[in-house]
């Protein structure tokens, strides 16, 4: 392990010397720069704004990358699922095909239901339940993000147990400007129907934004996938005075979903759009609000307070046995809330600038969780069979300081202390369960930077992820004495950021995720699975040959593997060796407005579901390799004073793919086939 780190250290150095050497060696006179106001999406005027950060991302000692609001719009990207794929080392796993419940997973870890990586909605609100469960079931719509921010590295001190793989930080879209309104409606195959319609403006002192989107459609499984979701998502903020800001958000949801399920090997060969599941049905409402204050105690020192609720309600119906026969239902109501007191400072310390973070959190949920058997599959009702309380209540304190000891070197040392503690009622036999766990993480960041155009980062990092709610406390582990315990990783970065042209931009990063102590999940099953070893390599490309023209790639080669125990040496269930994105994308004025065109492909590696390797697939579909898969896509736009017109095909190839397995769910899960959507926005103030 020793020499492996080494090896990617010293190949990191060598790439470093020679970029290096490029940018000081260029003459002046060959240096040009065909970037113009259409294309520029350089990190150098990017601020990450999550945590109390508000540092420009060329200057942060860790990985950041960035998917902001023209690649959205550019790309015709539908989810944020989709987006995710432009990430380098992320693996988007799409539950169902219809990018409702989205799974990601950053440098190896497992994507199902977000389990192993913290969402955030502007930097503080985490999108999902407490470290009981990370997140799934809800996605904020696209239509109301103005940009998402994965940052790795030093995440596990600034955004706690979850984000050994990095966090994601969705940037919601704010009021700006004179009163304004936009709308925008997409439509294409399988009876899809994507409508958002905004309202948005700052007077300077006011401004608020709000967004209603209703996403629909009939899915491209035959039988048994049509959906309906309607989100409204507000945001209210003014300034006191010069010195006081306040901001009042919220969100509704609801869904009404088929779900179609898995299917055999047979069934999949037969017709992969076909589902088996003639009586699923999903049903959500969500409701969340938010409020944040913030105070400028002078010029140096500022404090902010944010509170935040969310009560999910989420009814699952379905066939468990597939006989057709009973019907059970998986009800959940979920609560939950915190709060997070943030202090910032920005001055010197012994005659050195520094910038200090400090922070307390406290977070708590409560699952209540009944299920429910029908004899009629027709009818939503039953006897019930389970009932249980989980409740889950977190403490958390941080403290992080960049300490510049000059205009070419900063140091970024971090501590976080994390204590859980998790409780089981369960009202059908009476019995009572409880387990606890703290911790103290650290972090260390160096960014150096010799020149201008060029600078190296690195950081060392303590993981935490405590195991889930449902796994901590199964009846089988924690009553029998057998916790299951939390994951620990210690983790090592080294990155280069640089332009060593006016043309180019290159990010590259190395990391080494060491698991002390790891969980797996097979087909729903959480098992102990001692050491594992998370390695890759993680580059982020732009270049622009020509104005008007960029040529990107992104993309990650990375291996996490077993690393002691009967599978040493296999790969970790859902951890490709290979993810890639690459793509060209070229705009120009045409008549009255701007044409763009942008095709791009996302290659995925293979995988496999369980801890053993299993090549041969299992008749049920539940088990075996996930072969690897390509996803060419073409994005054409036209934008003209008020209006804009807009036409994606994904999936050109028809390319016949299966994104994970799962035997309760039946097996194998398509991926969807060619898909053709046609959209119409406008606004009123371009």
């Amino acid at each position: 392990m020793k020499k492996t780190r080494a090896a990617s250290i010293f190949s990191l150095s060598l790439l470093v010397t020679a970029l290096n050497a490029s940018a000081q060696n260029e003459p002046k006179g060959n240096r040009k720069d065909n970037r113009d106001s259409l294309w520029s999406i350089s990190l150098e005027d990017v601020t990450v704004t999550s945590n109390g950060l508000n540092s420009k991302i060329k200057n942060l000692s860790s990985t950041v990358n960035i998917v902001n609001s023209k690649q959205i719009k550019d790309l015709g990207i539908q989810s944020v699922g989709d987006a995710i794929r432009l990430i380098p080392g992320a693996n988007y796993q799409d539950e169902d095909g219809r990018g409702l419940k989205p799974g990601i997973g950053l440098r190896g870890l497992d994507p199902s239901r977000n389990g192993y990586v913290v969402v955030l909605v502007d930097g503080k609100i985490p999108l999902g339940q407490s470290y009981g469960q990370l997140g799934a079931y809800y996605m904020l719509p696209i239509a109301s993000i103005e940009r998402i921010e994965v940052i790795k590295g030093a995440s596990p001190v600034l955004y706690g147990a979850g984000s050994i793989g990095g966090v994601i930080n969705l940037i919601t879209k704010k009021g700006y400007g004179k009163p304004n309104v936009e709308g925008s409606v997409e439509a294409g195959s399988y009876g899809y129907l994507n409508a958002s319609a905004s309202a948005f403006g700052d007077n300077g002192k006011f401004n608020y934004y709000i967004n209603y989107n209703r996403r629909q459609g009939d899915g491209f499984r035959s039988t048994r996938s049509a959906f309906g979701t309607n989100d409204v998502t507000f945001r209210i903020g003014t300034k006191l005075d010069n010195k006081d800001e306040f901001t009042f958000s919220g969100n509704v949801y609801t869904e009404d979903a088929e779900t179609p399920g898995g299917l055999s090997e047979q069934q999949y060969k037969d017709n992969y759009k076909q589902s088996v599941n003639p009586f699923d049905q999903f049903y959500a409402n969500r409701y969340s609000a938010s409020a944040v204050y913030k105070k400028s105690i002078d010029s140096l020192n500022t404090i902010s307070l944010s509170v935040f609720a969310n009560y999910f309600k989420r009814n699952w119906w379905y066939d468990t046995n597939r006989d057709k026969k009973s019907i059970l239902g998986d009800l959940r109501d979920i609560f939950t809330g915190g709060t997070v007191l943030e202090y910032n400072r920005n001055n010197k310390l012994f005659n050195l600038k520094n910038s200090l973070i400090v922070g307390v959190k406290y977070l708590g949920d409560q699952t209540n969780s009944i299920k429910v058997l029908g004899a009629d599959p027709l009818q939503h009702v039953g006897k019930t069979t389970y009932s249980v309380t989980i409740p889950t209540n977190v403490f958390e304190g941080y403290i992080q300081d960049e300490i510049h000891f000059s205009d070419k070197f900063s140091f970024t040392p971090g501590l976080r202390y994390t204590a859980i503690n998790y409780g089981q009622n369960n009202y059908m036999t009476a019995q009572k369960l409880s387990t606890k766990t703290d911790v103290l993480i650290y972090s260390f960041g160096f960014l150096y930077k010799p020149i201008e155009r060029f600078r190296v980062y690195s950081t060392v990092s303590k993981g935490y992820n405590p195991p889930v709610l449902y796994a901590a406390l199964d009846p089988g582990t924690v009553a029998n004495g057998n916790n299951l315990g939390a994951e620990t990783s210690t983790n090592y970065e080294v990155g280069i950021r640089t332009t060593p042209v006016n043309w180019m931009d290159i990010s590259m990063s190395g990391y080494v995720l060491d698991f002390d102590h790891k969980l797996i999940e097979e087909s729903g099953r959480f098992t102990n699975a001692g050491k594992a070893l998370h390695q890759g390599l993680e580059l982020e490309l732009n270049v622009f040959p020509l104005k008007g023209l960029r040529v990107y790639v992104t993309g990650a080669l990375q291996k996490a593997t077993f690393n002691e125990g009967p599978n040493k040496g296999n790969l970790l269930p859902y951890a490709p060796k290979q993810l890639f994105t690459a793509g060209m994308q070229y705009e120009r004025s045409i008549g009255i407005g701007t044409m763009g065109v942008n095709i791009y492909n996302t290659f995925t590696g293979r995988q496999y579901n369980d801890a053993l390797n299993t090549e041969q697939p299992s008749p049920d579909g539940s088990n075996g390799a996930i072969p690897s898969y390509n996803l060419l896509n073409l994005a054409v736009n036209y934008k003209w004073s008020h209006w804009g017109v807009s036409a994606t095909v994904n999936n050109m190839l028809n390319e016949k793919y299966f994104t994970h397995r799962y035997d309760f769910w039946g097996g194998k899960f398509p991926g969807a086939p060619t898909t053709v959507n046609i959209g119409l926005n406008y606004r009123l103030h371009p």
